[in-house]
Order: C-alpha cells, then structure tokens, then sequence
C-alpha cells in the first residue's frame, strides 16, 4: 500500500496537487525517503507540480545515486504525471545560469522545468501548468 500524504516528511503536500519540497531542510540520508514518498506520489496516478523551494547546498553522493537512479526508473510515470518543475531562485544571473543547466535534464527526462524568482510567482506558475498551459518562466529570463 503507497504512503498516505500525511506520512510524508519532506515534500509538502498541504497544497495538494501543488507539492513543495525544501532541499536545504533535507539532512544526509534522505534519499530512501525521498524516492519513497516520489513513490507515493506516482501511486495516486493524478497530474502534480513539484515547486523546489531552493536547492539543496550539499547533497551526498548517496542520495544524488537514490534521486537520480529512481527518476531514470520513473521517467515515464513521472513524466505524464507531473506536469513540471518549478525552482525558485531569488538572483536572476543564477536564475539563468540554472536554466540552461537543466535544460539538458529536462529534454533528457521529458520534464518541464520553469524557474521564477518567489513563492507567489511559483504558484502561479504550478496552476498554469496544472491547467494544462505552457506556462513560460515567470521573468523571460
């Protein structure tokens, strides 16, 4: 039986479908909790956005194998099922330089990837992609 959302400790999922996720609140070790709540998330086979919050600074070489080796598994789950990724970056030259940095993730995994600078713009962005619009990044940036 998948994970109820309310036993999920990392994403947060009060605002269900739009789930929002902390990565500079994510200790060492987190990644079999991760990818079991991703897990979960797959399992309710409904349309979400995940909304990163920031990123997290150090992540161990672990937890990058559990994320990575686990969206290599899920691609194409997760790629019908969640309708885009939207990182938050305050400072707009990072903003960009993200940008193309994932671009190459995104075309690799068939993932949207939107970055905008504040939580507000963020979930403007989670709604349009939820609503089915191609939503474009918040700035033009």
């Amino acid at each position: 039986m998948a994970m109820q959302l309310s036993e999920f400790r990392f994403h947060d999922t009060s605002d269900y479908p739009i789930v929002c996720l902390s990565g500079r609140e994510l200790p060492a070790g987190t990644g079999p909790q991760w990818a079991a709540e991703m897990d979960a998330l797959i399992a309710r086979k409904r349309p979400f956005v995940l909304v990163f919050l920031d990123e997290q600074e150090h992540e161990t070489h672990e937890d990058k194998k559990v994320r990575t080796v686990w969206i290599k598994k899920n691609r194409r789950d997760l790629a019908s099922l969640c309708r885009g990724f939207v990182l938050i970056e305050p400072d707009r030259a990072t903003r960009v330089l993200k940008r193309a940095q994932g671009a190459v993730m995104a075309a690799a995994f068939g993932l949207r990837l939107k970055f905008t600078a504040d939580l507000e713009e963020a979930e403007q962005l989670a709604k349009q992609l939820l609503a089915g619009e191609d939503a474009p990044d918040a700035d033009g940036a």
